[in-house]
């Protein structure tokens, strides 16, 4: 299987800083107003309670970032250090094309342009040329601005990786609903397998990348017609 070479460099004070600037829920990209299909997994019972979200959300870790977030990123992160704006583009239509339901791409793209309005409006330089590629989806801002603030691919992904874990645990705290306490559970219990889907992310082979996950699929696709919702996807 072939691997990917990667650069290891620690973080500055600085870059750690500013990474978990990048990961709050308060960065004005819109990342709260998402479920990406948990919504309607609660309305048909699929996800009801702290076993079955724990089941769901590590389900979607194992299969979906392992697979699809976390190997493109990574991709996306080189392709971008290395300024070739070919190669992220094609990395990025990729993503896109992974992304199985129209909810899913609507959301990858506006949080693609939000982030790019984000990033403009602090490093007015730093998308230049690049904005065909960050206003398709929102992991290609984040290798960019990474990359300009030298904050290394392996705490890039730390992040992203709590971050999508987070919000999502927001969102079934608000449906189902469970507890603030329980919540913060379940973010503990399932952060501990965050380092170990990294290391296997770096493993995933070009044929691996975009494993199907039929659930999640169905679920999302369910989405578009939910007569009554709090989220867009």
């Amino acid at each position: 299987m072939a691997q990917l070479n990667y650069i290891v460099m620690s973080i500055s004070e600085l870059g750690l800083l500013r990474l978990m600037n990048l990961m709050s829920p308060t960065l004005p990209i819109g990342g709260f107003t998402y479920s990406q299909g948990v919504e309607k997994a609660i309305e048909i019972d699929w996800v009801s309670d702290f076993d079955t979200a724990q089941q769901w959300l590590n389900s979607q870790l194992l299969s979906g970032l392992i697979y699809t977030d976390l190997p493109i990123l990574i991709r996306l992160y080189k392709s971008i250090s290395l300024g070739d704006k070919d190669k992220a583009k094609e990395w990025s239509d990729i993503l896109l094309a992974c992304r199985e339901t129209s909810e899913l791409r609507q959301e990858e793209i506006n949080r693609g342009r939000s982030l790019t309005k984000v990033i403009e409006s602090i490093e007015k330089s730093a998308i230049k040329g690049w904005d065909e590629v960050t206003n398709t989806n929102h992991l290609a801002g984040y290798a960019l601005i990474c990359n300009l603030w030298q904050i290394p691919i392996n705490e890039l992904l730390l992040g992203y990786s709590w971050s999508w874990l987070e919000n999502q645990i927001s969102a079934i705290v608000k449906i189902i609903p469970l507890g603030q306490t329980q919540g913060q559970q379940l973010l503990h219990l399932l952060v501990k397998q965050v380092p170990e889907a990294i290391v296997k992310s770096k493993e995933v082979s070009l044929d691996e990348i975009g494993r199907s996950q039929p659930a999640f699929s169905i679920a999302s696709s369910l989405h578009e017609t939910q007569y009554t919702r709090i989220f867009r996807s």
